[in-house]
């Protein structure tokens, strides 16, 4: 059940430049409405105050006046009586853990000028609330309690932040702007609040990442509506939350887009010693490796900044003569609500980066991180709401269960990370509503060395590409074909470049890591029997470590090589030469990448003709992923479509045909 957290003012007047006390309270309309929309959402309702002190009412705000008729007036009356009980003993402020609750709300009255806006306890809790992710909705002069929330080193907390509040023309017609010993608008614009105002007492929300305010009583009802749909966590509510976002068109314009893809750089830059430790808990990733995804995170962000307007300009058509005179141009269209299923061995890296393809593309997104790695999934559900825009972008964690639950709803376009069994279950899916997807898969990489190679580079740069991570990578070398006599050399480099990368016990080198889980280790040491061991082979389970390990004289029947290693064992294969390794390579299913290690053109040309894969790259692993001009993605069952740069804006778009032919 959804709980709700109230923090109501106790305070029974607000005192005056003259030092009079203005007889106030709460405004019952501020609570009354969402109390009673929350209520009817189902959701379980605490109500505090400082001290606990039973919360009063502003009789003012119960006149036939300010509520357009005694009907209404009576009507309010009445339903705070209902709950009289509970605001007669709400619970202290000081006692309240905000994390037990789902959201937290503020009404407002003049009350919390008089208390909340000095309160450490609320202070606390603004703090704990926004910094969690969770909504966090505050009505009229409930923003006054904004003021007291500060950062460790005494900056606001709600610095930059887009809010409304009861403004000063409307404390104007009120009648105490001019008896205020300070007015809300003003001090909130003075602290750095970029402060929207409508028209006096026209129902007005903003919403800014997590924090959703309400500029006057009339605005309370629509605002509790917002923050029902916002705390949903029923798929096919976030999915109907995003489509109503993209609907509005609000994603559309670029200035939007860059707002979005710079909120998600600040992010990554304010929040990275966090992701760090996420990937580090989940993962063992040493700083080197857990800092090498939010590089290319940054780089894939700057990227598309930088070529983010080129890349949306209308591309011109020729018209054939006989249309014209006409014009024609291709545009490209956001798609809509895009779903994200991100996997775990690069589970920050590989859940953004699609991300900035698709916000770029002026899309809303659902992300949904893997729960393999539960550390960097928690992160990213707590952090993005505070960053992006929460009514475009939404995180959903989960197992299978709750991914089921996803691929029933509707979507404009699925982007899926990890192995084609999944891969399969997730098209069919897609299959249903003739959605589109992006399938990012893996599959069986080999590494080509021949002969006249510097085989002590080739083994260091192999070595490095198939153990970062702990073998852990979709384009890692999965084998290696070393054609004609280097098998027996490379074998020795091999042993002699992880003793380089790792020292002596890779098990305690920062630049190790670990695998995922007890099971992927159960599954990798099974392998371990397959071939002639080379260098490595230990292993401790508790630890989910396995040394880096080189194996020869393997079968190509083995079950090592019937699917792909995704781990630390690396087979190697003697081949009397290319016709062979090329042959070797093409019996089996296309892979994702394919590297080769060779001074010969001819070489370079063969394979390149001769081979099919998502990526070819000479002398190097892994690099083809850092240029942001080349496409990323598979072929055959090592994927379907492609991202990174500019493709990533063609996957997330519909490319448009456009024509105009004057009617004259």
């Amino acid at each position: 059940m959804t709980s709700v957290l109230f923090v109501v003012t106790g305070a029974t007047h607000w005192t005056l430049a003259d030092g009079t006390a203005h007889p106030t309270g709460f405004w019952a309309e501020e609570l009354a409405e969402p109390h009673r929309i929350f209520s009817e959402a189902g959701y379980r309702i605490t109500v505090a105050t400082p001290g606990g002190v039973a919360a009063p009412v502003d009789q003012g705000s119960l006149s036939a006046t300010v509520n357009g008729g005694r009907h209404r007036a009576d009507r309010l009356a009445a339903y705070l009586e209902s709950i009289s009980d509970v605001l007669a003993h709400p619970a202290k402020l000081a006692e309240v853990d905000p994390d037990d609750y789902d959201l937290v709300f503020y009404p407002g009255g003049h009350g919390p000028m008089e208390d909340l806006a000095v309160d450490e306890d609320s202070g606390r809790i603004l703090t704990r609330t926004l910094e969690s992710g969770r909504p966090l909705g505050v009505v009229c002069h409930g923003l006054a309690a904004l003021l007291t929330a500060r950062h460790e080193d005494g900056s606001w907390l709600f610095d930059g932040y887009r809010m409304t509040a009861f403004s000063n023309a409307e404390e104007a017609v009120a009648g105490l702007a001019e008896k205020a010993h300070w007015l809300l608008q003003d001090r909130l614009v003075e602290l750095g609040a970029d402060f929207v105002a409508a028209a006096p007492f026209t129902p007005h929300t903003v919403v800014d990442r997590n924090l959703y305010t309400g500029q006057n009583p009339g605005s309370s009802a629509e605002l509790a509506q917002l923050l029902v749909r916002a705390a949903a966590t029923d798929p096919a509510d976030v999915v109907a939350r995003l489509r109503g976002t993209f609907d509005t068109g609000r994603t559309r314009p670029l200035a939007w887009r860059l707002a979005q893809l710079a909120a998600l750089r600040t992010l990554l830059t304010e929040q990275s010693t966090e992701f760090m430790a996420a990937l580090h808990a989940d993962l063992g990733k040493g700083e080197t490796q857990a800092y090498g995804e939010v590089s290319f995170l940054l780089n894939e962000v700057d990227h598309t900044v930088a070529h983010l307007e080129q890349w949306l300009a209308p591309r011109p058509a020729a018209v054939p003569d006989t249309f014209q005179p006409a014009e024609a141009r291709v545009v490209r269209d956001p798609l809509g609500v895009v779903l994200l299923i991100a996997p775990w061995n690069y589970p920050l890296h590989l859940a953004l980066a699609p991300m900035v393809g698709a916000l770029a593309s002026g899309n809303t997104v659902l992300l949904k991180p893997s729960e393999l790695a539960p550390a960097t999934s928690a992160a990213l559900a707590r952090l993005l709401p505070r960053y992006l825009d929460r009514e475009a972008v939404a995180v959903v964690e989960g197992a299978v269960p709750e991914t089921t639950a996803l691929l029933e709803q509707r979507f404009d376009h699925i982007f899926y990370t990890g192995n084609g069994v999944v891969g399969r279950i997730v098209m069919a899916a897609a299959a249903k509503h003739l959605t589109p997807v992006t399938l990012e898969l893996g599959g069986k990489s080999p590494a080509v060395v021949e002969p006249g190679a510097d085989l002590a580079v080739t083994a260091q740069r192999i070595a490095r590409g198939k153990f970062q991570n702990a073998g852990q990578t979709c384009v890692a070398p999965d084998y290696i074909l070393a054609i004609g006599d280097t098998a027996a050399a490379l074998e020795a480099e091999l042993t002699a470049a992880v003793r380089t990368l790792y020292g002596p016990n890779p098990a305690v080198s920062s630049e190790y890591g670990q695998v995922v889980n007890e099971r992927h280790h159960d599954r990798l040491t099974a392998r371990l029997g397959d071939g002639r061991l080379v260098t490595g082979g230990a292993h401790d389970r508790a630890a989910r470590y396995i040394e880096p390990t080189v194996l020869a004289d393997v079968s190509p029947e083995a079950p090592l090589m019937q699917e792909e290693i995704f781990g630390p064992i690396l087979p190697i294969f003697a081949m009397p030469d290319l016709d062979a390794a090329i042959a070797f390579i093409n019996e089996r299913d296309k892979p994702l990448a394919l590297y080769a290690f060779t001074a010969s053109e001819q070489t370079k040309q063969r394979l390149t003709k001769e081979t099919s894969s998502g990526g070819l790259v000479f002398g190097l692993t892994l690099s083809h992923l850092s240029v942001p001009e080349l496409p990323f993605g598979g072929v055959g069952e090592s994927g379907i479509g492609r991202y990174h740069g500019e493709f990533s804006i063609d996957t997330f778009s519909h490319l448009k045909a456009v024509m105009d032919k004057p009617l004259s």
